[in-house]
C-alpha cells in the first residue's frame, strides 16, 4: 500500500487505500498528504469507511483540528487559525507569568470574526471561543475582553440561545444544537439521558458543559425547573464552585467537602472538583491527596480495557507536531 511522504497510509475520499478492498481510518491514515490525532476525525473516517461499502454518498473533506488537552499537567487548547496565518488577521494577548497562563486570539481585520486561538495554562474560555469561531458569531467591540480574566471586570459570553440549531456541540460524534434540543422535546431531561439518546459527551467528554447549558435553557422554556447543583454532596454548581476554590484558596478535596460539602463524595463530583483543582492550582495530580480524585486512565497513564488490562496509545506525529506548535506560539 502507498505510503504519505511524512508517514502514513495514503487514503481517498472514502478512506479507501492504494488497494481498493483496504480501508484506513485514524491517526494511520493520511488524507492529501495530513494526518489526523483527534478522535473526531477518526470517527467521520468511519462513517464515511463504513457509508461506502453500503454504496451511500458520503466522502472525508478534512476536520476541524481544534482541540483541548492537557501535556504534562499543564491545559493547553488550539482553534482554527492559531498562528494568525490568515492575510490580515491580528492578535490580542493576554499573558500571565506568576500563574503560568498564555491566552492568544486571532481575529479578522475588521476585528469582527475570530479565526483562531492559543490557550496555554487555562481553557476555561475554550467553549466560548470555539463556538464563536465554528459559528462565525460577531465579536464583541472590545475582542481582547475575550480572554481576560474574571477580575478584570464583565466578560462577555455567547450564551446558547445565540447559537444557531446546526451549531456543532459535540464534534466527537458530529451532534448539532438542534439533534439536543429534540432529544429534550422526546423527553431526555438529564445528561444521561442526553448521552444515551444522541452519543453527545461519550466521546472525549469535553462538550459536557455546552450540552448541559442546552439542556438546561430547553428546560428553563418548557417551565421545568432546572437545579444547577454539581451533585448530592454539593450545592453548588461548578462555576461557584470553581470561585470558591479560587477565591478561599482551597486546595484539596477534603478541605471543599468540609467546608461546603456534605457525605463522603461520588464518581460525579470528585473527578469534577479534581479537574477544578488542577485548574487553579497546577499540582501534580498524583500527589496523595489528589490521587483518588482521578479516573482509572490517569492514575495508571493507561487506557483500561474490558477485561481488566491497560493500553498505552503512543504519541501520533499529527498529535506530536501539533502540541509543538502550540508551545512555539505561546512562546
Amino acid at each position: 500500500m502507498a505510503t504519505a511522504r511524512r508517514g502514513g497510509i495514503v487514503i481517498n475520499d472514502s478512506c479507501q487505500t492504494s488497494d481498493p478492498d483496504v480501508y484506513a481510518i485514524g491517526e494511520c491514515a493520511s488524507w492529501q498528504e495530513r494526518t489526523f490525532g483527534l478522535v473526531a476525525p477518526g470517527y467521520k473516517m468511519a462513517q464515511v469507511a463504513a457509508d461506502h461499502l453500503l454504496n451511500r454518498e458520503n466522502t472525508f473533506c478534512g476536520a476541524d483540528m481544534s482541540a483541548k488537552l492537557k501535556l504534562l499537567g499543564v491545559d493547553v487548547g488550539g482553534i482554527g487559525d492559531a498562528h494568525g496565518r490568515t492575510e490580515g488577521a491580528r492578535s490580542y494577548v493576554y499573558l500571565d507569568e506568576s500563574k503560568e497562563v498564555y491566552k492568544r486570539i486571532v481575529v479578522s481585520a475588521d476585528n469582527k470574526t475570530l479565526i483562531g486561538a492559543v490557550l496555554v495554562g487555562d481553557t476555561s474560555d475554550y467553549g466560548n471561543l470555539l463556538q464563536l469561531a465554528l459559528n462565525r458569531i460577531e465579536l464583541p467591540e472590545n475582542p481582547d475582553s475575550l480572554i481576560l480574566p474574571a477580575h478584570a471586570g464583565s466578560k462577555p459570553a455567547i450564551g446558547v440561545d445565540s447559537l444557531p440549531e446546526s451549531a456543532q456541540i459535540c464534534s466527537c460524534f458530529d451532534v448539532s444544537k438542534g439533534d439536543i434540543i429534540n432529544a429534550v422535546a422526546m423527553g431526555c431531561h438529564t445528561v444521561a439521558a442526553i448521552k444515551a439518546e444522541t452519543k453527545a459527551g461519550t466521546g472525549c467528554g469535553g462538550c459536557i458543559p455546552l450540552v448541559t447549558q442546552v439542556l438546561n435553557a430547553e428546560l428553563s422554556k418548557q417551565g421545568i425547573e432546572v437545579n444547577h447543583h454539581l451533585c448530592e454532596h454539593f450545592a453548588y454548581s461548578r462555576q461557584e464552585l470553581y470561585h470558591l476554590i479560587r477565591v478561599e484558596g482551597i486546595k484539596s478535596y477534603d478541605a471543599l467537602l468540609a467546608k461546603y460539602g456534605k457525605g463522603y463524595g461520588c464518581e460525579v463530583c470528585k473527578p469534577t472538583i479534581g479537574s477544578l483543582l488542577a485548574s487553579c492550582w497546577n499540582e501534580y495530580i498524583l500527589k496523595p491527596q489528589h490521587t483518588p480524585l482521578q479516573d482509572t486512565n490517569d492514575n495508571f497513564l493507561g487506557n483500561i480495557q474490558k477485561d481488566g488490562t491497560y493500553s498505552v496509545i503512543p504519541r501520533s506525529a499529527a498529535a506530536r507536531s501539533r502540541q509543538t506548535a502550540w508551545w512555539r506560539s505561546a512562546r
